[in-house]
Protein backbone atom coordinates (compact mmCIF):
# COMPACT_ATOMS: atom_id res chain seq x y z
CA UNK A 1 0.00 0.00 0.00
CA UNK A 2 2.85 2.62 1.05
CA UNK A 3 4.13 1.76 -2.64
CA UNK A 4 1.14 2.55 -4.09
CA UNK A 5 0.60 5.67 -2.49
CA UNK A 6 4.60 6.80 -3.20
CA UNK A 7 3.60 6.04 -6.76
CA UNK A 8 0.30 8.46 -6.90
CA UNK A 9 1.97 11.05 -5.22
CA UNK A 10 4.66 11.06 -7.21
CA UNK A 11 2.89 11.35 -10.15
CA UNK A 12 0.69 13.94 -8.69
CA UNK A 13 3.55 16.02 -8.10
CA UNK A 14 4.98 15.92 -11.47
CA UNK A 15 1.56 17.11 -12.60
CA UNK A 16 1.62 20.25 -10.22
CA UNK A 17 5.35 20.68 -11.74
CA UNK A 18 4.24 20.99 -15.35
CA UNK A 19 1.55 23.05 -14.50
CA UNK A 20 2.96 25.41 -12.67
CA UNK A 21 6.10 25.67 -16.11
CA UNK A 22 3.11 26.20 -18.20
CA UNK A 23 1.26 29.23 -15.69
CA UNK A 24 4.53 30.72 -15.09
CA UNK A 25 6.32 29.98 -17.74
CA UNK A 26 4.43 31.98 -19.91
CA UNK A 27 3.97 28.46 -22.67
CA UNK A 28 1.25 27.53 -24.55
CA UNK A 29 -1.76 29.88 -25.95
CA UNK A 30 -1.61 31.34 -22.76
CA UNK A 31 1.54 33.68 -23.36
CA UNK A 32 1.05 36.96 -21.92
CA UNK A 33 -0.20 39.76 -24.62
CA UNK A 34 2.28 41.84 -24.03
CA UNK A 35 5.00 39.53 -25.36
CA UNK A 36 3.11 38.46 -28.35
CA UNK A 37 4.67 40.11 -31.59
CA UNK A 38 2.26 42.70 -33.15
CA UNK A 39 2.62 44.68 -36.46
CA UNK A 40 0.68 47.74 -36.87
CA UNK A 41 0.32 48.08 -40.53
CA UNK A 42 -0.27 52.66 -40.84
CA UNK A 43 -1.52 54.07 -44.44
CA UNK A 44 -1.21 57.67 -44.64
CA UNK A 45 -1.37 60.41 -47.29
CA UNK A 46 0.96 63.29 -47.84
CA UNK A 47 3.09 61.83 -45.71
CA UNK A 48 6.94 60.76 -46.14
CA UNK A 49 8.10 58.02 -43.80
CA UNK A 50 11.15 60.06 -42.07
CA UNK A 51 9.16 62.54 -40.42
CA UNK A 52 6.83 60.07 -38.71
CA UNK A 53 10.04 57.51 -38.21
CA UNK A 54 10.80 59.68 -34.79
CA UNK A 55 7.16 59.00 -33.40
CA UNK A 56 7.49 55.30 -34.65
CA UNK A 57 10.86 54.72 -33.19
CA UNK A 58 9.94 56.43 -29.71
CA UNK A 59 6.28 53.94 -29.55
CA UNK A 60 8.30 50.98 -30.25
CA UNK A 61 11.15 51.96 -27.89
CA UNK A 62 9.19 51.52 -25.17
CA UNK A 63 7.35 48.48 -27.04
CA UNK A 64 9.72 46.16 -27.99
CA UNK A 65 7.28 43.87 -29.48
CA UNK A 66 4.59 46.14 -31.30
CA UNK A 67 6.23 46.59 -34.55
CA UNK A 68 4.68 49.57 -36.78
CA UNK A 69 5.10 50.00 -40.29
CA UNK A 70 4.48 53.26 -42.04
CA UNK A 71 2.57 52.95 -45.85
CA UNK A 72 2.59 56.12 -47.69
CA UNK A 73 -0.39 56.49 -50.10
CA UNK A 74 -0.87 58.47 -52.85
CA UNK A 75 -4.13 60.78 -52.58
CA UNK A 76 -5.33 60.12 -56.55
CA UNK A 77 -6.81 56.41 -55.66
CA UNK A 78 -6.44 56.62 -51.88
CA UNK A 79 -10.17 56.24 -50.73
CA UNK A 80 -11.18 53.57 -53.36
CA UNK A 81 -8.15 51.72 -52.62
CA UNK A 82 -8.56 51.95 -49.05
CA UNK A 83 -12.25 50.90 -49.75
CA UNK A 84 -10.61 48.38 -51.32
CA UNK A 85 -8.49 46.78 -48.81
CA UNK A 86 -11.13 46.75 -46.56
CA UNK A 87 -13.58 44.68 -48.69
CA UNK A 88 -10.84 42.33 -49.45
CA UNK A 89 -9.80 41.70 -45.92
CA UNK A 90 -6.37 43.51 -46.34
CA UNK A 91 -7.28 46.60 -44.72
CA UNK A 92 -4.55 48.61 -42.70
CA UNK A 93 -4.87 48.94 -38.59
CA UNK A 94 -4.70 52.73 -39.00
CA UNK A 95 -5.63 54.99 -41.51
CA UNK A 96 -5.88 58.24 -42.56
CA UNK A 97 -9.35 59.70 -43.05
CA UNK A 98 -10.54 63.42 -44.08
CA UNK A 99 -11.91 65.66 -42.17
CA UNK A 100 -15.65 65.38 -44.15
CA UNK A 101 -14.83 61.36 -43.95
CA UNK A 102 -16.56 60.19 -41.13
CA UNK A 103 -20.08 60.32 -42.39
CA UNK A 104 -19.42 57.93 -44.91
CA UNK A 105 -16.88 55.48 -43.59
CA UNK A 106 -18.39 55.69 -40.21
CA UNK A 107 -19.31 52.13 -40.22
CA UNK A 108 -15.46 50.57 -41.27
CA UNK A 109 -14.19 52.69 -37.88
CA UNK A 110 -13.35 51.45 -34.11
CA UNK A 111 -14.12 54.23 -32.10
CA UNK A 112 -11.06 54.63 -29.39
CA UNK A 113 -11.89 52.61 -26.25
CA UNK A 114 -13.74 54.57 -23.17
CA UNK A 115 -10.71 54.55 -21.04
CA UNK A 116 -8.11 55.66 -23.56
CA UNK A 117 -9.44 59.12 -23.49
CA UNK A 118 -12.90 60.95 -22.72
CA UNK A 119 -15.08 63.21 -25.14
CA UNK A 120 -14.36 66.26 -22.74
CA UNK A 121 -10.47 65.26 -22.22
CA UNK A 122 -10.54 65.27 -26.55
CA UNK A 123 -12.39 68.76 -26.71
CA UNK A 124 -10.20 70.33 -24.38
CA UNK A 125 -7.09 68.94 -26.14
CA UNK A 126 -7.66 69.63 -30.23
CA UNK A 127 -9.46 72.20 -32.21
CA UNK A 128 -13.01 72.53 -31.79
CA UNK A 129 -12.90 71.50 -35.56
CA UNK A 130 -12.33 68.23 -35.06
CA UNK A 131 -14.35 67.30 -32.07
CA UNK A 132 -17.11 68.63 -34.48
CA UNK A 133 -15.55 66.26 -37.47
CA UNK A 134 -14.73 63.01 -35.26
CA UNK A 135 -17.06 62.29 -32.46
CA UNK A 136 -20.10 61.32 -33.05
CA UNK A 137 -22.89 59.92 -30.07
CA UNK A 138 -20.14 60.23 -28.03
CA UNK A 139 -17.61 58.16 -29.92
CA UNK A 140 -14.08 59.42 -30.69
CA UNK A 141 -13.15 58.33 -33.72
CA UNK A 142 -10.29 59.75 -35.62
CA UNK A 143 -6.99 62.11 -33.81
CA UNK A 144 -5.84 64.75 -35.87
CA UNK A 145 -1.65 65.35 -36.48
CA UNK A 146 -2.30 68.65 -37.55
CA UNK A 147 -4.83 71.21 -39.05
CA UNK A 148 -5.12 73.86 -42.00
CA UNK A 149 -7.13 76.78 -42.49
CA UNK A 150 -7.78 79.09 -45.55
CA UNK A 151 -5.75 82.59 -45.22
CA UNK A 152 -5.35 84.84 -47.59
CA UNK A 153 -2.32 84.54 -50.19
CA UNK A 154 -1.65 87.87 -51.72
CA UNK A 155 1.15 89.12 -54.43
CA UNK A 156 3.11 92.16 -52.50
CA UNK A 157 3.98 93.79 -55.70
CA UNK A 158 0.66 94.35 -57.03
CA UNK A 159 -0.95 95.68 -53.64
CA UNK A 160 1.79 97.88 -53.25
CA UNK A 161 1.46 99.29 -56.33
CA UNK A 162 -1.92 100.47 -56.38
CA UNK A 163 -1.56 101.54 -52.77
CA UNK A 164 -3.77 98.66 -51.10
CA UNK A 165 -3.04 96.81 -47.68
CA UNK A 166 -3.98 93.20 -47.75
CA UNK A 167 -7.59 93.42 -46.45
CA UNK A 168 -8.53 92.37 -42.74
CA UNK A 169 -12.70 92.65 -44.10
CA UNK A 170 -14.30 91.93 -46.98
CA UNK A 171 -15.99 95.53 -47.25
CA UNK A 172 -12.26 96.28 -47.46
CA UNK A 173 -11.12 93.93 -50.45
CA UNK A 174 -14.41 95.05 -52.40
CA UNK A 175 -13.31 99.04 -52.10
CA UNK A 176 -10.12 97.53 -53.30
CA UNK A 177 -11.46 95.47 -56.27
CA UNK A 178 -11.35 98.37 -58.21
CA UNK A 179 -7.64 100.32 -57.59
CA UNK A 180 -6.63 96.36 -58.50
CA UNK A 181 -8.10 95.32 -61.71
CA UNK A 182 -6.47 96.11 -65.10
CA UNK A 183 -8.90 94.97 -68.19
CA UNK A 184 -7.64 94.97 -71.49
CA UNK A 185 -10.24 94.71 -73.06
CA UNK A 186 -14.32 93.66 -71.37
CA UNK A 187 -14.39 91.01 -70.51
CA UNK A 188 -10.29 90.28 -70.20
CA UNK A 189 -8.39 91.26 -67.53
CA UNK A 190 -4.53 91.75 -67.59
CA UNK A 191 -4.51 91.80 -64.21
CA UNK A 192 -7.47 90.40 -61.59
CA UNK A 193 -7.75 91.95 -58.14
CA UNK A 194 -9.19 88.47 -56.73
CA UNK A 195 -10.22 85.23 -57.77
CA UNK A 196 -13.93 85.04 -56.98
CA UNK A 197 -16.91 84.43 -57.99
CA UNK A 198 -16.96 81.38 -60.72
CA UNK A 199 -16.42 77.39 -59.84
CA UNK A 200 -14.19 75.53 -62.00
CA UNK A 201 -11.38 77.62 -62.17
CA UNK A 202 -11.64 78.76 -58.28
CA UNK A 203 -9.46 76.77 -56.17
CA UNK A 204 -11.35 75.39 -53.34
CA UNK A 205 -14.23 77.62 -54.75
CA UNK A 206 -16.90 75.27 -52.17
CA UNK A 207 -14.69 76.21 -49.57
CA UNK A 208 -14.62 79.55 -49.63
CA UNK A 209 -18.11 80.00 -50.27
CA UNK A 210 -18.97 77.98 -47.54
CA UNK A 211 -16.90 79.86 -45.26
CA UNK A 212 -18.74 83.27 -46.45
CA UNK A 213 -21.88 81.35 -45.49
CA UNK A 214 -20.31 80.58 -42.08
CA UNK A 215 -19.70 84.22 -41.58
CA UNK A 216 -23.30 85.61 -42.16
CA UNK A 217 -24.23 83.37 -39.66
CA UNK A 218 -26.20 80.56 -41.72
CA UNK A 219 -27.46 77.61 -40.50
CA UNK A 220 -26.97 74.49 -42.78
CA UNK A 221 -29.56 71.81 -41.35
CA UNK A 222 -32.19 71.48 -39.04
CA UNK A 223 -31.97 71.34 -35.46
CA UNK A 224 -32.57 67.42 -36.15
CA UNK A 225 -30.06 67.28 -39.11
CA UNK A 226 -32.88 65.70 -41.19
CA UNK A 227 -33.17 68.68 -43.55
CA UNK A 228 -31.17 71.07 -45.16
CA UNK A 229 -31.86 74.88 -44.51
CA UNK A 230 -29.43 76.52 -45.78
CA UNK A 231 -31.61 78.68 -48.32
CA UNK A 232 -33.64 80.12 -45.26
CA UNK A 233 -34.51 83.08 -44.19
CA UNK A 234 -33.87 84.65 -40.82
CA UNK A 235 -35.80 87.05 -38.32
CA UNK A 236 -33.09 89.86 -37.17
CA UNK A 237 -33.53 91.86 -33.34
CA UNK A 238 -34.76 94.49 -35.27
CA UNK A 239 -37.56 91.90 -36.80
CA UNK A 240 -35.89 92.23 -40.36
CA UNK A 241 -35.61 89.36 -42.69
CA UNK A 242 -32.31 87.82 -43.80
CA UNK A 243 -31.02 85.44 -46.29
CA UNK A 244 -27.77 84.65 -44.97
CA UNK A 245 -26.75 81.52 -47.17
CA UNK A 246 -28.41 83.53 -50.26
CA UNK A 247 -26.25 87.05 -49.06
CA UNK A 248 -23.06 84.34 -48.85
CA UNK A 249 -23.78 83.61 -52.84
CA UNK A 250 -24.22 86.89 -54.05
CA UNK A 251 -21.69 88.01 -52.31
CA UNK A 252 -19.56 85.62 -53.74
CA UNK A 253 -20.89 85.30 -57.35
CA UNK A 254 -20.81 89.14 -57.78
CA UNK A 255 -17.02 89.21 -58.58
CA UNK A 256 -17.61 87.18 -62.16
CA UNK A 257 -20.73 89.71 -63.17
CA UNK A 258 -20.14 92.10 -65.95
CA UNK A 259 -22.65 94.39 -64.34
CA UNK A 260 -20.90 95.13 -60.92
CA UNK A 261 -18.45 97.37 -60.58
CA UNK A 262 -15.94 94.14 -58.48
CA UNK A 263 -15.78 92.51 -61.44
CA UNK A 264 -12.54 91.54 -61.46
CA UNK A 265 -13.00 87.44 -62.99
CA UNK A 266 -14.73 85.19 -64.87
CA UNK A 267 -14.79 81.78 -66.79
CA UNK A 268 -12.05 82.79 -69.10
CA UNK A 269 -9.61 83.19 -66.31
CA UNK A 270 -6.90 81.09 -65.69
CA UNK A 271 -6.90 78.67 -63.07
CA UNK A 272 -6.45 80.95 -59.34
CA UNK A 273 -3.39 79.23 -58.41
CA UNK A 274 -1.91 79.26 -62.09
CA UNK A 275 -3.05 82.71 -62.56
CA UNK A 276 -1.64 83.69 -58.97
CA UNK A 277 1.78 82.44 -59.96
CA UNK A 278 1.83 84.00 -62.64
CA UNK A 279 1.47 87.61 -61.21
CA UNK A 280 -2.19 87.93 -63.32
CA UNK A 281 -4.65 87.37 -59.85
CA UNK A 282 -3.29 89.72 -56.69
CA UNK A 283 -4.78 87.63 -54.09
CA UNK A 284 -6.37 84.10 -53.74
CA UNK A 285 -7.50 81.90 -50.91
CA UNK A 286 -5.36 78.24 -49.73
CA UNK A 287 -4.20 76.74 -47.05
CA UNK A 288 -1.35 76.04 -45.84
CA UNK A 289 -0.32 72.95 -48.42
CA UNK A 290 0.23 75.44 -50.90
CA UNK A 291 3.71 77.09 -49.70
CA UNK A 292 5.66 74.63 -50.78
CA UNK A 293 3.88 74.42 -54.30
CA UNK A 294 4.25 78.30 -54.70
CA UNK A 295 8.08 78.32 -53.65
CA UNK A 296 8.74 75.77 -56.25
CA UNK A 297 6.60 77.03 -59.05
CA UNK A 298 7.34 80.57 -58.68
CA UNK A 299 10.50 81.39 -56.79
CA UNK A 300 10.96 84.59 -57.46
CA UNK A 301 7.27 85.80 -56.36
CA UNK A 302 6.94 88.43 -54.24
CA UNK A 303 4.33 86.96 -52.04
CA UNK A 304 2.75 86.88 -48.53
CA UNK A 305 -0.20 85.45 -45.97
CA UNK A 306 -2.21 86.95 -44.12
CA UNK A 307 -5.72 86.34 -42.07
CA UNK A 308 -8.83 85.52 -44.19
CA UNK A 309 -11.38 88.90 -44.07
CA UNK A 310 -13.56 88.80 -41.82
CA UNK A 311 -17.06 90.19 -42.61
CA UNK A 312 -15.89 93.02 -39.29
CA UNK A 313 -13.37 93.53 -37.29
CA UNK A 314 -15.38 93.74 -34.01
CA UNK A 315 -17.49 90.32 -34.41
CA UNK A 316 -15.89 87.04 -33.78
CA UNK A 317 -13.84 85.18 -35.93
CA UNK A 318 -14.89 82.71 -38.25
CA UNK A 319 -12.25 80.63 -40.53
CA UNK A 320 -12.61 77.39 -42.35
CA UNK A 321 -10.60 74.04 -42.04
CA UNK A 322 -9.41 71.13 -44.11
CA UNK A 323 -7.24 68.59 -42.66
CA UNK A 324 -7.13 64.85 -41.75
CA UNK A 325 -7.36 62.83 -38.89
CA UNK A 326 -5.35 59.00 -38.07
CA UNK A 327 -8.50 56.33 -37.47
CA UNK A 328 -8.33 52.80 -36.85
CA UNK A 329 -10.17 50.06 -38.68
CA UNK A 330 -13.03 48.30 -37.39
CA UNK A 331 -11.14 44.98 -38.99
CA UNK A 332 -8.03 45.21 -37.05
CA UNK A 333 -7.01 42.63 -34.90
CA UNK A 334 -5.24 44.55 -32.48
CA UNK A 335 -7.54 47.63 -32.07
CA UNK A 336 -6.51 48.70 -28.79
CA UNK A 337 -2.48 48.92 -29.49
CA UNK A 338 -3.64 50.80 -32.55
CA UNK A 339 -5.41 53.59 -30.66
CA UNK A 340 -2.44 53.39 -27.44
CA UNK A 341 -0.26 54.31 -30.61
CA UNK A 342 -2.32 57.45 -31.29
CA UNK A 343 -2.33 58.82 -28.15
CA UNK A 344 0.94 58.74 -27.82
CA UNK A 345 2.05 60.21 -31.17
CA UNK A 346 -0.57 63.30 -30.97
CA UNK A 347 0.82 63.64 -26.65
CA UNK A 348 2.30 67.29 -26.63
CA UNK A 349 5.53 66.63 -26.59
CA UNK A 350 5.96 64.00 -29.09
CA UNK A 351 3.61 66.21 -32.33
CA UNK A 352 6.10 68.86 -31.16
CA UNK A 353 9.08 66.66 -32.36
CA UNK A 354 6.99 65.78 -35.57
CA UNK A 355 6.67 69.23 -36.20
CA UNK A 356 10.59 69.65 -36.48
CA UNK A 357 10.43 67.65 -38.96
CA UNK A 358 7.51 69.11 -40.99
CA UNK A 359 6.33 72.43 -40.01
CA UNK A 360 2.56 72.46 -39.55
CA UNK A 361 0.22 74.10 -38.08
CA UNK A 362 -0.98 72.10 -34.86
CA UNK A 363 -4.09 70.27 -34.59
CA UNK A 364 -3.48 71.15 -30.42
CA UNK A 365 -4.70 74.10 -28.91
CA UNK A 366 -1.71 74.18 -26.24
CA UNK A 367 0.77 73.94 -28.69
CA UNK A 368 -1.23 76.86 -31.49
CA UNK A 369 -0.74 79.45 -28.89
CA UNK A 370 3.09 78.89 -29.32
CA UNK A 371 3.11 78.44 -33.13
CA UNK A 372 1.61 81.85 -33.37
CA UNK A 373 4.74 84.03 -33.14
CA UNK A 374 6.23 81.55 -35.93
CA UNK A 375 6.73 83.32 -39.42
CA UNK A 376 6.13 80.98 -41.62
CA UNK A 377 3.00 79.06 -39.85
CA UNK A 378 1.87 81.60 -37.51
CA UNK A 379 -1.01 83.24 -39.17
CA UNK A 380 -2.86 79.53 -40.06
CA UNK A 381 -1.74 78.74 -35.84
CA UNK A 382 -3.64 82.02 -35.07
CA UNK A 383 -6.89 81.27 -37.38
CA UNK A 384 -7.30 77.31 -36.05
CA UNK A 385 -8.48 78.07 -33.04
CA UNK A 386 -11.57 79.93 -34.75
CA UNK A 387 -12.17 77.05 -37.80
CA UNK A 388 -14.70 75.67 -38.75
CA UNK A 389 -16.48 73.22 -41.07
CA UNK A 390 -19.87 71.59 -42.57
CA UNK A 391 -21.18 68.79 -42.13
CA UNK A 392 -21.37 66.30 -45.77
CA UNK A 393 -23.29 63.15 -45.89
CA UNK A 394 -20.89 62.58 -49.24
CA UNK A 395 -18.19 64.99 -49.84
CA UNK A 396 -18.40 64.38 -53.61
CA UNK A 397 -21.54 64.81 -53.93
CA UNK A 398 -22.39 67.70 -51.72
CA UNK A 399 -19.66 69.74 -53.69
CA UNK A 400 -20.58 68.96 -56.78
CA UNK A 401 -24.53 70.26 -55.82
CA UNK A 402 -22.76 73.84 -54.16
CA UNK A 403 -20.63 74.47 -57.69
CA UNK A 404 -23.57 73.45 -59.57
CA UNK A 405 -25.08 76.40 -57.40
CA UNK A 406 -22.45 78.89 -58.38
CA UNK A 407 -23.01 77.94 -61.83
CA UNK A 408 -26.34 78.48 -61.79
CA UNK A 409 -26.01 82.37 -61.31
CA UNK A 410 -23.19 82.57 -63.10
CA UNK A 411 -23.60 80.82 -66.42
CA UNK A 412 -27.18 80.13 -66.47
CA UNK A 413 -28.43 83.41 -64.54
CA UNK A 414 -31.06 81.80 -62.31
CA UNK A 415 -31.46 84.38 -59.63
CA UNK A 416 -29.49 84.03 -56.18
CA UNK A 417 -32.62 82.96 -54.33
CA UNK A 418 -33.70 80.50 -56.83
CA UNK A 419 -30.40 78.87 -57.52
CA UNK A 420 -30.21 78.36 -53.47
CA UNK A 421 -33.47 76.71 -53.01
CA UNK A 422 -32.90 74.24 -55.84
CA UNK A 423 -29.59 73.48 -53.67
CA UNK A 424 -30.77 73.33 -50.87
CA UNK A 425 -33.49 70.41 -52.23
CA UNK A 426 -30.53 68.76 -53.51
CA UNK A 427 -29.05 68.16 -49.99
CA UNK A 428 -32.53 67.04 -48.64
CA UNK A 429 -32.36 64.53 -51.25
CA UNK A 430 -28.81 63.72 -50.73
CA UNK A 431 -29.49 63.31 -46.76
CA UNK A 432 -32.57 60.98 -47.41
CA UNK A 433 -30.52 58.62 -49.82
Amino acid sequence: MNKKYLIIGGAIAVLLIVLLAVVFGGGGSNKPSEQKEIEIVWWKTFEESENVNPLIEAYQESHQNIKITFVKKDIADYEQELVDAIASGRTPDIFTIHNDWLPKHIDKLAPAPDSLITSRAYKETFIDAASADFIKDGKIYAFPLSVDVLTLYYNKDLLNSAGVLPPKTWPELVAAVEKITRQAKPGTFNVSAVALGTSANVNRAVDILLLLMLQNGTQFYSDNGSSAVFDNEVNLPNRETFNPGATALEFYTQFADPGKKVYTWNSKSDFSLDAFTSGKVAMIFSYAYLMPTLRARAPNLNWAVAPIPQIDQSGLKVNFANYWGEAVSKFSGDQAVAWDFLKFISEKENLKKYYEKKKLPSSRKDILTEQAADEEIGVFAEEALSARTVYKKDVAKFESIFLKMIDDVVLRNLSVEDAIRNAAASVNLLIKN
